[in-house]
């Protein structure tokens, strides 16, 4: 019992480190001025606290000074000797200098909760490339013992380490206008904060975790006494492999098109505003003159397609759920969803959405493809696709490629001009909707097109009046949804909008995760990628007690 008592009362009391907070203060020539304050709790363990910097590719490493809670500067002794006595090292600093870096020492002095504060310079951190200015740096290193339970690390321009929020205006003030960030190895974000890059981890550090950022700054913010020849598009492109950041390769062609649009756009905006107005009424006349009924379904059944006209006859929004709702029946009518009653564990009948295979699924529009593989995949072994199942499996991050794909060939992007030379085609569409929403003037004993009724349901719900178009249907031919089982489920206004509401929901989810992932991929901050981050300077193994 005793023996169980001071193993357990040793394994609580080890060092653990609360709390490691790091300023790196950037000067015009790419040196970093670095401060670390630890808060930590010290036992009998070990006789010194280290940091390790290797793979520094030329960097050097100077002023080490080292000061703690009481106020005591570190005596600096120059080359360190990691076997001396924990007596021997108290109150006082310095480093062991080894073939691939460095290690910056200092003694744990008296037990207790204490604070260590570590500056110290590391010069060229910052290095300029043919295209930008930037550097890939492990701040904390992978194996730290003990590991944090929090890191904070702030990135600042030289000027802003006395007061951030009092700068003089002509002072470099960081933004994701003039630079780029990224983070690898923990889990957490990097952000733009007040002018400043925060890296700052929302997890305990666990096996493997380390803080590498990534910065890349427009030409003009730094004069870096290093220039390599390499572009840092390359820089970018080795830290991205393995990480779950998307590459998108070189933006500068992007810039040079954004650019010349931001001056048109600055020179004539009220004209081209005008203009397109006008563009939109003459194309939307043209198209709406003298426009009668049609009765068929125009371009072979494409609700894509018709979506897309429709976007594009609109002034200034745009609309997909509706075409997603116009599938989901779409795929009913096709009999690749069944509406199934059972019995609950209550006995209460209950409809379950059962999923069976796409017939001709080759033959298939892409949407309609992968709107039936979602919903496939989510159902699972047991076919029976629940709304919990679907949000489940499109929240989840290994479907990612999957959902994107879903939802890049959802929102197609439209224009009237596409359409120029389907001037008729497009007149069919809109006779359609036409025809749909006078519906309640035809007269029962005229009614020649009751085999198209479930197309016109799902043409209807397309165009945003299926309750209105399955009302006049009711009306005309009551006995219609009695005969035709699908035909019911498809009109049934209780059970279908557990399925789409679910659908619209995770799609739009999906859609915003997907820019967010964009957005940090491009350098706009973000959470980080646990992956990546290969080519990075600094940081290396180890570091902590010893």
């Amino acid at each position: 019992m005793l023996a169980f008592i001071v193993s357990a009362t040793t394994l609580f009391a080890r060092p653990r480190l609360n709390d490691l907070t790091i300023q790196v203060v950037l000067s015009p020539n790419g040196d970093a001025h670095i401060t670390e304050i630890r808060q930590m709790d010290i036992d009998s363990e070990g006789t010194e606290c280290y940091i390790v910097l290797g793979n520094l590719n030329g960097s050097s490493v100077n002023d080490l000074q080292v000061s703690d809670e009481s106020g005591t500067v570190y005596e600096n002794v120059g080359s360190w000797d990691i076997d001396r006595s924990r007596s021997w090292k108290t109150s006082k600093c310095g480093i062991v200098t080894k073939r691939d870096g460095y290690e910056l020492c200092w003694g744990l002095g008296d037990s207790g909760n204490r604070t260590y504060t570590t500056s110290y310079v590391v010069t060229n951190l910052l290095r300029g490339y043919s295209d930008a200015d930037g550097f890939n740096y492990m701040f904390v290193a992978e194996g730290i013992e003990p590991r944090p339970s929090h890191v904070k690390v702030t990135i600042m321009p030289e000027g802003m380490d006395t007061n951030p929020m009092d700068v003089d205006s002509t002072a470099v003030i960081f933004s994701d206008a003039n630079s780029a960030i990224w983070g690898f190895r923990y889990r957490g974000d990097v952000r733009f904060e007040n002018g400043t890059i925060v890296a700052e981890s929302s997890e305990p550090f666990t096996n493997g975790s380390a803080m590498i950022v990534m910065a890349r700054f427009n030409k003009g913010l730094f004069s870096p006494s290093v220039i390599n020849d390499t572009a840092f598009e390359q820089v970018k492109e080795r830290a991205f492999e393995g990480s779950d950041y998307t590459y998108e390769g070189s933006d500068s062609d992007d810039t040079f098109i954004l650019l010349v649009l931001a001056v048109c756009l600055f020179l004539f905006p009220l004209l081209l505003f005008l203009g397109y107005l006008f563009y939109m009424w003459r194309s939307r006349k043209k198209v709406m003159k003298d426009l009668l009924w049609y009765r068929d379904i125009p371009a072979n059944g494409n609700l894509q397609w018709a979506n897309d006209v429709q976007n594009a006859y609109k002034y200034f929004t745009t609309d997909y759920n509706n075409l997603l709702s116009a599938c989901v029946l779409k795929l009913i009518d096709m009999g690749a969803i069944t509406i199934d009653k059972s019995l609950d564990n209550r006995g209460k009948t209950v409809q379950q959405f059962v999923i069976h295979d796409l017939p001709e699924r080759d033959q298939q529009p892409r949407l309609m493809q992968l709107v039936h593989e979602i919903f496939q995949k989510a159902a699972g072994d047991d076919t029976v696709l629940e709304p919990k199942e679907l949000k489940t499996w499109m929240k989840k991050s290994y479907n990612q490629s999957t959902t994107d794909s879903f939802i890049q060939t959802l929102h197609t992007r439209s224009s009237i001009y596409q359409f120029r030379k389907q001037r008729e085609e497009v007149r069919q569409l809109f006779g359609l909707k036409k025809f749909l929403k006078e519906f309640s003037l035809l007269d029962e004993r005229h009614v020649q097109e009751v085999s198209l009724w479930k197309d016109y349901m799902i043409y209807a719900t397309l165009f945003g009046i299926a309750d209105q178009v399955i009302k006049d249907m009711k009306k005309i031919n009551p006995d219609y949804f009695n005969m035709d089982q699908v035909a019911q489920q498809m009109a049934d206004d209780l059970t279908l909008p557990t399925i789409y509401s679910t659908l619209h929901s995770s799609t739009t989810r999906a859609t915003v995760s997907k820019a967010e992932r964009e957005a940090r991929a491009s350098g706009r901050g973000g959470s980080v990628s646990w992956g990546g981050g290969g080519g990075f300077s600094g940081g290396g193994f180890g570091g902590g007690v010893r």
